[in-house]
């Protein structure tokens, strides 16, 4: 499937963890190691079932499988300091995201992100891989009532754009926030992480891809030349 940019306002939607930034498999670690300090077992799953959704609906999931006793705030004050300090060090940038913001940044098309994470957490974790000034925007799941897959995070964001969201391109990774950015009618592209797309959320008819930069290409974002004639003005800047 190949669609194409539909007007000269075009703007780009990014997800944040698990899209841009490899910060899921971080947290999962972290969750594991929580669970393991209170003498639970690991439970994965419950942690994939997790992802891309915040609030209630999260800790209704963790909670259900705790025992012992632990309690879901002490569970979620241990889990929260653990996941603070492996996130200190160095944070990783998924593959093919680098390009294709240079790409964009070239054609001037606009950016922002749309994260169930809280704003003052996801500027932070984005300055700090020195992504945050390409981004005209950051909207946090703090941000908005209503969480992924609610499409309101996605409305906020092209309305901070000042964009038509029909005129947007949203970038997710999971299931949830791939139905928040397809329900508020962006041209979506799931780019899948720790857990696979289900039957019912392929159904959508959505693109999926491997990574952006080739969802990009073929969504009909940037070409190929795009790309190189990005990389040759960044690199001819930095010179």
């Amino acid at each position: 499937m190949t669609l194409t940019t539909r007007s000269d306002k075009t703007a780009v939607i990014f997800d944040m963890d698990g899209l841009l930034l490899d910060t899921e498999k971080i947290c999962l670690d972290c969750f594991v190691e929580t669970r393991r300090s209170f003498g639970l077992s690991d439970s994965p799953d419950v942690f994939l079932q997790c992802i891309g959704l915040r609030g209630k609906k999260a800790k209704s999931i963790i909670f259900e499988s705790l025992d012992n006793g632990v309690t879901i705030e002490e569970f979620s004050r241990v889990w929260n300091i653990t996941l603070t300090n492996r996130l200190d060090g160095d944070i990783p940038i998924k593959n093919g995201v680098e390009p294709l913001i240079k790409a964009l940044r070239a054609k001037n098309i606009p950016i922002a992100v749309a994260t169930s994470t809280d704003f003052r957490h996801a500027q932070d974790q984005l300055r700090r891989t020195g992504l945050l000034p390409h981004f005209q925007c950051v909207i946090g799941g703090d941000m908005v009532q209503n969480h992924k897959p609610d499409p309101e995070i996605y409305l906020r964001t092209a309305k901070e754009l000042n964009c038509e969201i029909r005129d947007c391109f949203a970038f997710e990774d999971s299931d949830a926030g791939t139905r928040a950015a397809f329900t508020s009618g962006a041209t979506t592209i799931q780019v899948p992480d720790l857990t696979t797309p289900s039957d019912e959320v392929r159904n959508l008819g959505h693109l999926i891809a491997p990574d952006v930069l080739s969802g990009a290409i073929k969504a009909g974002l940037i070409s190929r030349l795009d790309l190189s004639e990005s990389q040759l003005k960044i690199d001819s800047h930095s010179t």
